[in-house]
C-alpha cells in the first residue's frame, strides 16, 4: 500500500476541526497509508527565523527517495481532476513516499522549495493553517474517490 505523509507545523486548535481531521484520515486510510507528521510550531515574530527553523525540521523528515509536493499560494493552480491525476501518477509510479508539506505562517525558504518536486496552490485566497489542513485532507479524499470511480466527487 502506498505511503503518503503530510508534514505541517503545529496542532489543530479547534476540537471540531480535530474531529473532522480524524474522519478524513479514516476515509483516506481506506485507500492509502496516510499519516500526518506535525513539527513543533515556532512561535516567533521574526519570519526569517521561523522559515529557517521550519525548513530544518521539514528537511529532517524528508528522505532522499521521497517525492515532495509543497502546498503554497505561489504554486501551480489546478482543479480537483488535475490534482487527482498527479496523485494517481505518483501513487502508481513513484517508488518512494509521497510527502506533502504545508508551511507555517512565514512560508517556505528557497532551500525547501528547491527540494520539492512540485509546488501546488489550491487558491489565491489565504486560509488559516487549521482550515487549510482540512481543505487539503478533503481534496486528498476527493482525489482518491475520483481515482477509484467513486461518486463522492460529483
Amino acid at each position: 500500500m502506498k505511503t503518503i505523509e503530510l508534514l505541517c507545523s503545529g496542532e489543530l486548535k479547534f476540537k471540531g476541526l480535530q474531529e473532522l481531521e480524524k474522519k478524513y484520515l479514516q476515509n483516506i486510510n481506506y485507500f492509502v497509508k496516510f499519516s500526518i507528521k506535525k513539527i513543533k510550531e515556532i512561535k516567533q515574530k521574526e519570519e526569517n527565523f521561523v522559515r529557517e527553523k521550519e525548513t530544518t525540521a521539514f528537511l529532517e523528515e524528508i528522505k532522499a527517495t521521497d517525492y515532495v509536493i509543497a502546498l503554497d499560494q505561489k504554486g501551480k493552480k489546478m482543479d480537483s481532476l488535475q490534482f487527482a491525476k498527479i496523485l494517481e501518477q505518483k501513487i502508481s509510479y513513484h517508488p518512494g513516499r509521497l510527502v506533502f508539506v504545508i508551511g507555517g505562517y512565514a512560508g517556505f525558504t528557497d532551500l525547501l522549495r528547491r527540494r520539492c518536486n512540485h509546488i501546488v496552490s489550491f487558491s489565491d485566497l489565504t486560509f488559516s493553517h487549521d482550515i487549510f489542513r482540512i481543505v487539503f485532507l478533503e481534496q486528498i479524499y476527493r482525489a482518491l474517490t475520483i481515482m477509484h470511480g467513486i461518486r463522492y466527487h460529483r
